[in-house]
């Protein structure tokens, strides 16, 4: 076998006859490091965005929901059996409506919020605790910085909320309206809630709606929100109750997941398409080393090397060409997205193209997130494409007949 490996390498890098197809080994290998490179980045920073986005909706969103059709004066988690979900579990209730939001003559849909200083640690403690929750008045309201942009509103601006008078939630009478002091505009981080959600203190949401004892949500935190959907199933069955619905953070978000995953699919499809570019001229490139080298395949021949042998040399040599591109193409990632800051800094001041503008997106540099198993899984099928890409040509190098061939140069 290291006989084999030696002669591949040779014929790697020879450059007697062969000038033009050193060239082609080099640009094989390049385009495919430049190929895997550019996947494992474009993945990278779709990853980051979305983990940006996950920390941002486990920002303002409980992990685990449980809502009714109707008004509950009772907790329906109760009597419920919660010991299968692992770690600490925090229960606490909640209160949400629909409303309108009315300003200098302007009007906009609102999603009311309703929080007290408990309910508002158990959803996310270092976040709301900067609201001051505890502090809010029940003629005060917080809105998102995207509603107030649009309205026109201030901090210290009177606002009219018009809230449904709810009988149950499934009959509506008419909208009580009340005026609010805006005392914080927040930024949420997301555009749907930045550019409609509002808090205002619990029990004022639940006097607006004439529901005084009556909650329509019941929520869930726990120690990993990443194992929340299996445990939604048993919270159903658990409660047994048809007009109650559980849903997690990630089922309430899943158009947006669900177009993340989409973006990443043919983002890496298209890219992808290069790599398998680059693994054609690798076939070329040892289809046109079978060809050059069929003086050294008689040789090899007569030395008592076998088909098989024959085949396996070239096979290698593809091999080594492709590896030496996969890894590269990792090596290069690795270095770009470490130096992402530095690009996009470069990128900004020769083109003057300012990629994350004060106002329009929430984040003022690019996020990434290198997961292994993308790594992995990318390595695994460039490599897996090489090795049909390099087995075809070798098995051409083994069907060459030495006598033909010495015969042919005699001639």
């Amino acid at each position: 076998m290291q006989n084999k490996f030696f002669i591949a390498r040779r014929f790697l890098l020879t450059k007697d006859k062969g000038q033009f197809i050193s060239i082609v080994s080099i640009v094989s290998s390049i385009a495919i490091a430049i190929g895997i490179a550019s996947i494992l980045i474009v993945l990278s920073v779709m990853n980051g965005f979305e983990s940006e986005i996950h920390k941002r909706i486990l920002k303002v969103e409980p992990h685990i929901t449980i809502k009714s059709t109707k008004p509950l004066n009772y907790n329906p988690l109760k009597d419920v059996d919660l010991s299968f979900i692992q770690g600490k579990t925090i229960i606490f209730p909640s209160l949400e409506s629909k409303g309108i939001m009315e300003f200098n003559g302007l009007t906009s849909g609102v999603n009311l919020k309703g929080l007290d200083a408990a309910n508002s640690v158990a959803l996310n403690a270092e976040f709301y605790d900067q609201l001051n929750i505890s502090e809010l008045k029940p003629n005060q309201i917080i809105i998102g910085q995207g509603l107030a942009y649009r309205m026109g509103v201030n901090i210290g601006n009177q606002i009219i909320i018009r809230i449904p008078n709810f009988k149950d939630f499934t009959s509506v009478t008419v909208a009580n309206s009340k005026s609010y002091q805006v005392i914080d505009i927040v930024e949420f981080g997301l555009s749907k809630y930045d550019s409609t959600l509002a808090l205002l203190p619990m029990n004022e949401l639940r006097m607006s709606m004439r529901s005084i004892a009556a909650l329509n949500s019941w929520s869930i935190r726990v120690d990993n929100p990443y194992q929340t959907a299996k445990y939604i199933q048993k919270i159903e069955s658990a409660i047994d109750n048809n007009q109650i619905i559980v849903s997690d953070w990630s089922s309430n978000n899943q158009p947006l997941f669900k177009a993340i995953m989409i973006e990443k699919t043919i983002m890496s499809v298209l890219i992808f398409l290069v790599v398998l570019i680059a693994m054609f001229n690798i076939m070329v490139m040892v289809s046109m080393t079978v060809d050059d080298k069929e003086k050294d395949i008689a040789i090899l021949r007569t030395l008592g090397f076998t088909k098989r042998d024959i085949s396996q040399i070239f096979f290698l040599q593809g091999m080594m060409n492709a590896t030496v591109g996969i890894v590269l193409g990792i090596v290069l990632a690795f270095i770009g997205l470490n130096n992402l800051q530095t690009i996009e800094a470069f990128i900004s001041v020769i083109f003057g193209f300012d990629f994350f503008p004060e106002g329009l997106y929430y984040i003022s540099s690019m996020p990434y997130l290198i997961r292994m198993g993308d790594v992995a899984i990318i390595s695994i099928s460039a490599l897996l494409i090489s090795f049909i890409a390099c087995y075809l040509p070798s098995i051409k190098a083994s069907k060459q007949d030495p006598v033909s061939i010495i015969r042919f140069y005699r001639n």
